[in-house]
């Protein structure tokens, strides 16, 4: 019996050195991404190829490539590798600090012509991979003449929990957001949240703050630009404000250093158009235009508090 207890515990610590070292290695593996950043700035990722379907819920003619921007100035710094998929969305999982052996995730589009869901994306390689094969459109029903759920610009707080969003288009329905299952990929729906977006970006900032940045809008004769606070629960308005000079900051994330929105501005209508990377400051309500990246770039995330 003492033999048996005593390897007992010799196979604990022995899985938990493995463990151990496994957590280091991959510390040391993210660790150089930081090689050619000035001290103390963030690990910024975006992913480029949007679907630009032939016709909507069609295939896609574009897939994405994960790469490594200057947060910066928003330049290139490295192109990491395909991802093999069509993301929409991407998000960095650093659940209560853990970031040594943090996730990023990633949403496809309907068009997607290997797979609908919820991935992951090796931030080393690029490579993505479905968080379950078998859990296509986030395991949600089809509605009649739907193609998918078109869920985009996904988000994970501090406490892991992972939500998005997408737009509604019908008369009198505004657009819905989502909760994910990190483990399944599966969403579970909160439709009339009470307004409508569109090219808009979805981001917790500092203290779980969740946002959604929305695109200019034209009202009566003017053009105007909100950022609404959302309840993360159901994904309701709790607090809007007015952003100047209104500007599309689409897909984005917030720098984990200055809790700025950083977020893109493209033109949807071209495969491949000038996309520049635009800096929204909440407290102040102000846009500036941090400067142009490279052509296509789709989807932005932060590391936050990387190795």
């Amino acid at each position: 019996m003492k033999t048996l207890w005593r390897f007992a515990i010799l196979t604990t610590m022995l899985a938990g050195a493995i463990l151990a070292i496994g957590v280091q290695a991959r510390a040391q593996d993210l660790s150089s991404l930081t090689q050619n950043l000035p001290p103390g700035q963030p690990i910024l990722l975006g992913t480029t190829g949007a679907c630009f379907n032939a016709f909507p819920g069609g295939p896609c003619t574009q897939q994405s490539t994960l790469v490594q921007l200057d947060p910066q100035t928003g330049a290139l710094i490295r192109e990491i590798g395909p991802v093999g998929y069509t993301v929409n969305g991407l998000a960095w999982d650093c659940t209560f600090g853990n970031c040594k052996s943090g996730t990023l995730y990633a949403t496809t589009a309907i068009g997607d012509t290997h797979f609908h869901g919820l991935i992951t994306i090796d931030p080393l390689t690029g490579a993505g991979t479905p968080v379950d094969a078998s859990v296509v459109n986030f395991g949600l029903a089809l509605d009649p003449g739907s193609s998918g759920s078109p869920i985009h610009s996904v988000t994970v707080s501090s406490f892991g929990h992972l939500v998005g969003w997408y737009d509604e288009f019908g008369a009198g329905v505004t657009d819905t957001f989502v909760r994910i299952d990190k483990n399944t990929g599966i969403a579970t729906e909160f439709p009339n949240t009470g307004i409508n977006t569109s090219q808009n970006g979805l981001s917790f900032s500092d203290l779980n703050a969740l946002w959604n940045i929305d695109s200019p809008k034209f009202v009566g004769s003017g053009l105007i630009q909100t950022a609404y606070l959302l309840n993360p629960l159901n994904g309701t308005v709790l607090f809007s404000r007015q952003l100047s000079p209104p500007t599309n900051a689409a897909l984005g994330d917030f720098n984990p250093i200055d809790n700025k929105y950083y977020g893109l501005n493209f033109d949807t209508s071209l495969p491949s158009s000038p996309t520049y990377i635009v800096v929204i400051n909440l407290r102040k309500g102000t846009v500036t235009t941090l400067g142009q990246t490279i052509d296509n770039l789709h989807t932005l995330a932060f590391m936050k508090d990387h190795p």
